[in-house]
């Protein structure tokens, strides 16, 4: 923050020719040293596996992007290619399912945190009650959901006992708002594609699964690749909806990194090392950006 104050004010004075300029400028060489010294000096501890809270956030945030970014551009491209159909309705849909995204999140995690209450008198326990079966304790979950499928007889280690039932609440959360953006990109993506492909297509005998495959999910590549990197990058910086739905009955499993930061900084008031945090943090997602750009060099394909 340090180092964000210093460049501020280091922009705000170059466009001064004045003695308060060169005290501006200076105060900021300052600032920018000290903030340069604390980075550097907390950095090593950031890096380094000594804090078990800041690696178990980033295990979870890994967790919860995995379960989240392939079901959700997953769900988005079958509904675009749906709602792209000539069907009754269609402009509705299109608006439903977009409405969970320009709903305010908090407001929205609030709900979610009603639906999902532990309690048996809870909406979705009432719901799986008259299918017959247990209340379960959802955001207040600490097991993983592997484990919880595979049964308290069959042990499993930390990392293959999967996402805890809590942090697979916050997946669907993050799902159920994201679908409809995605669907609307998508949407935009599938009425770039010339129809002549498919009539050409369709005349030398390809079926629509052949047609998809073909000329549908390759062209549709530069829209795939902006939607991924999008939700890759939200899922690693996402806080928000994570904090209203935590609960300490889950034991951190559904604590981020970003959630990890947000505690270092405010709560431990440890602001050096919540900067280095952040740091940290930010080089995660630019190796994986150059890690999706890579991959779009060799798969996606501009027509």
């Amino acid at each position: 923050m340090l180092l964000l104050i210093a460049w501020w004010v280091w922009g705000s004075a170059s466009h001064r020719s004045s003695t308060a300029a060169a005290v501006l400028r200076l105060t900021a060489a300052v600032a920018l040293m000290v903030g340069a010294w604390v980075l550097i000096s907390e950095l090593p501890r950031a890096i380094s596996a000594g804090d078990e809270n800041w690696w178990k956030g980033l295990q979870v945030t890994v967790y919860y992007s995995v379960g989240t970014v392939p079901f959700q551009l997953g769900i988005s491209l079958i509904l675009a290619t749906l709602l792209f159909q000539n069907i009754v309705g269609q402009g509705f849909f299109r608006m439903i399912y977009f409405l969970p995204y320009i709903t305010p999140p908090v407001a929205a995690a609030a709900i979610f945190r009603v639906l999902f209450s532990g309690r048996p008198s809870a909406p979705i326990n009432n719901l799986i009650g008259l299918l017959g079966a247990e209340s379960l304790l959802w955001l207040d979950e600490p097991a993983g959901i592997v484990q919880m499928i595979a049964g308290p007889n069959v042990t499993l280690p930390g990392w293959a006992a999967g996402p805890s039932l809590a942090l697979t609440v916050i997946i669907i959360y993050n799902i159920w708002t994201y679908v409809g953006y995605d669907t609307v990109i998508f949407l935009a993506g599938l009425g770039s594609i010339p129809g002549e492909l498919y009539e050409a297509a369709a005349i030398d005998g390809a079926g629509r699964a052949a047609q998809f495959r073909h000329i549908t999910f390759p062209l549709l590549s530069p829209t795939t690749y902006f939607l991924t990197l999008m939700a890759v990058i939200g899922t690693f910086k996402a806080f928000n909806h994570v904090w209203v739905l935590r609960s300490g009955a889950a034991l951190g499993t559904t604590d981020t990194a970003s959630v990890a930061i947000f505690q270092e900084f405010f709560r431990n008031t440890r602001y050096g090392y919540a900067s280095s945090l952040a740091i940290v943090l930010l080089g995660v997602v630019m190796i994986l950006t150059l890690i999706n750009n890579r991959i779009a060099r060799e798969r996606v394909f501009y027509g």
